[in-house]
């Protein structure tokens, strides 16, 4: 029985050079057009797979951004701040040290004078350094483009 099972089978698989009749070659036809609609759907698949691969990573970098930008005006606002408070203080240690100087005790102008002096001295020594600084940097630095 098994064998004549494979006998049948064996003979219903076309041959090479055997013609088939036109059901044949249309049920042929139809496996054919069914495999190429699975690669077309396999195909369709993946771009929809690389569409959302290529979304998630944009909204990743959008989002990198966005903190980015909103840590660095985090920094610019801290710096006002330092900036401000440092001027602020510096202008009443100035505003001290001239009061002291015109409308305090003798020994007090001295001292507001010579702290006066030693600052202004030591102004003079920053301003040297920075201008050094900066002219080496521009002298060693490539022109930019």
């Amino acid at each position: 029985m098994e064998n004549q099972e494979e006998q049948q089978s064996a003979s219903k698989q076309p041959v090479e050079g055997e013609f088939l009749s036109g059901k044949e070659m249309l049920e042929l036809e139809r496996e054919r057009i069914k495999s190429a609609d699975k690669r077309t759907d396999i195909a369709r698949r993946a771009i929809e797979a690389n569409d959302a691969a290529d979304k998630r990573m944009f909204d990743f970098h959008m989002s990198r951004l966005d903190k980015e930008t909103e840590f660095q005006s985090e920094q610019i606002k801290v710096a006002k701040r330092l900036i401000y408070g440092g001027s602020a203080f510096l202008a009443a240690i100035i505003v001290l040290l001239l009061c002291m100087s015109f409308f305090g005790t003798e020994s007090q102008a001295e001292t507001a004078s010579i702290l006066l002096e030693k600052s202004i001295t030591a102004l003079g020594g920053i301003a040297v350094y920075m201008l050094g600084k900066g002219a080496l940097s521009k002298l060693t630095k490539p022109p930019s483009e």
